[in-house]
C-alpha cells in the first residue's frame, strides 16, 4: 500500500508540473508579445495583449516580473496597462519602471508618489524626465530622501512656488540646503532668505554669489527714483520694495555715537531702534541683526551704510556687549571682519535691503486659523 500511495504521490506531481509549465510557456509567450515593437501587431491586438497581461503578470514569479520590467522600462512606447501593473509591484520589480519607462504618464507617477512608500518615491525621484507635476507631488508626499535625490537630479523641473517651498522648509532640513544652493532657480531673494539658518560657509557662499551690483540699474533710475520714493507717501511696502533699487546712503555719524551710546549703557532696546533708524529698515530687521548668532548680518549692516573698518570694529564690540548668547572669540570675530572686508558697499546694500522687505512680506503673510 506504501509503494501505491508513493506512486499515486509520483503521479499527482508529475501532472502538476506539465500543468504549470505551460501556464508558464503561454505567460512567456505573452511576455513576449507585449513587449513587440510597434507595427508588428494592430493596435487591438496590442491592446488585448496588454489588459490580459497586466491582469496575468502577477502569476510570474518575481525574478519573472522583474526580467519582464526591465524590458518594459526600455521601450520608447510600452504597453500602458502592463507598465502601470509593473510600477505598482514590489519595488525590486517596480524599479527599471519607475525610473527609466517613457510610458509612464506624469498623472500615474503623481499617484503612485502618493500611494506607494519610500522606496517607490526614491525611484521616481531618479528619472530622466521629472514634469512639475511629479516635483509638486513628491514635496508634498515624498519622504526627505526621495526630495534630496529629487534636488540632485538636474531633469527635476522646479516652479517658483516648489523651489521657494523646499527653501522655506531647508530652515528644519539641513540635508535640503547644499542641494538646494546647486539648483539653477534659486534666485537672490530665496537664496538671502535662506541665509538666516545657513551655516558659516554658506552664508559667506550667498553674500558673494547672489548679492547684486546694480550700477546700470541706479544710473536707469538716477533722475526718477527719489521723486518716486517721496511720491510713496504712507505706502510702507512700496518704500521698502523701492530701498531695493536706491544707491547706498552713508550713515552719519551722529547715529554711530548714540549706537555706541546705548550699547556702553546696555540698553538693548534702544539700541535696535536706534539701528533700524540709521540703517532705513524695518525695527524687525534690525531685531534680527542685533540678536543673530554668527555676526554676518552686522558686517552687511556696516558695509552697506558706509562705516568705516574702525567704526565697524566699534559697531562689533559695541554688539558683543548686548549679546545674552555665548561671546563670539576672537576666530569669530575674524570671520565677521573678514565678510565686511570682502563685500561691496552695493551689494551689502541690496542685501541688507532684500532681507528688509523679505521679513516685512513674511510678517504680512496670514497665518493658518
Amino acid at each position: 500500500m506504501a509503494a501505491n500511495g508513493n506512486q499515486a504521490v509520483s503521479a499527482a506531481s508529475f501532472e502538476a508540473s506539465p500543468s504549470s509549465s505551460a501556464r508558464d510557456l503561454l505567460l512567456r509567450r505573452l511576455s513576449d508579445l507585449a513587449v513587440l515593437p510597434l507595427g508588428r501587431m494592430t493596435p487591438q491586438e496590442r491592446s488585448l495583449v496588454d489588459t490580459v497581461m497586466a491582469s496575468a503578470v502577477a502569476r510570474l514569479e518575481a525574478s519573472g516580473r522583474r526580467h519582464l520590467a526591465e524590458r518594459v522600462a526600455k521601450l520608447p512606447e510600452g504597453p500602458v496597462e502592463l507598465t502601470l501593473a509593473l510600477a505598482r509591484d514590489t519595488i525590486d520589480v517596480a524599479e527599471p519602471v519607475l525610473r527609466d519607462s517613457q510610458g509612464m504618464q506624469a498623472s500615474d507617477l503623481v499617484q503612485i508618489v502618493r500611494d506607494a512608500g519610500a522606496d517607490h518615491q526614491r525611484a521616481i525621484s531618479e528619472r530622466k524626465s521629472l514634469p512639475g507635476a511629479v516635483v509638486d507631488a513628491l514635496i508634498d508626499y515624498g519622504s526627505t530622501e526621495a526630495i534630496c535625490r529629487m534636488l540632485a537630479n538636474p531633469a527635476a523641473e522646479m516652479s517658483a512656488r516648489a523651489i521657494e517651498t523646499l527653501v522655506r522648509r531647508s530652515a528644519a532640513e539641513p540635508s535640503f540646503q547644499p542641494l538646494l544652493m546647486a539648483r539653477p532657480e534659486l534666485t537672490a531673494r530665496l537664496a538671502q532668505l535662506m541665509f538666516w539658518w545657513m551655516p558659516p560657509e554658506a552664508r559667506k557662499d550667498i553674500l558673494m554669489r547672489h548679492s547684486i551690483e546694480r550700477r546700470m540699474m541706479h544710473l536707469a533710475l538716477d533722475e526718477v527714483l527719489d521723486a518716486g520714493l517721496a511720491a510713496s507717501g504712507t505706502d510702507d511696502a512700496l518704500r521698502v520694495m523701492l530701498s531695493l533699487l536706491h544707491p547706498p546712503v552713508a550713515m552719519p555719524k551722529s547715529h554711530l555715537a548714540r549706537l555706541l551710546d546705548f550699547a556702553n549703557r546696555l540698553m538693548r532696546e534702544e539700541f535696535t531702534a536706534e539701528l533700524a533708524l540709521a540703517g532705513r529698515i524695518r525695527p524687525e530687521t534690525a531685531f534680527r541683526i542685533v540678536d543673530d548668532l554668527g555676526g554676518e548680518p552686522l558686517a552687511v549692516f556696516g558695509k552697506a551704510n558706509g562705516l568705516s573698518r574702525a567704526e565697524f570694529g566699534d559697531l562689533l564690540a559695541a554688539v558683543a556687549r548686548l549679546r545674552t548668547a555665548a561671546q563670539w572669540d576672537k576666530s569669530i570675530l575674524e570671520r565677521i571682519t573678514t565678510i565686511f572686508d570682502a563685500i561691496s558697499t552695493d551689494r551689502a546694500d541690496q542685501v541688507l535691503h532684500s532681507w528688509d522687505w523679505t521679513i516685512s512680506a513674511d510678517a504680512k503673510m496670514p497665518t493658518d486659523g
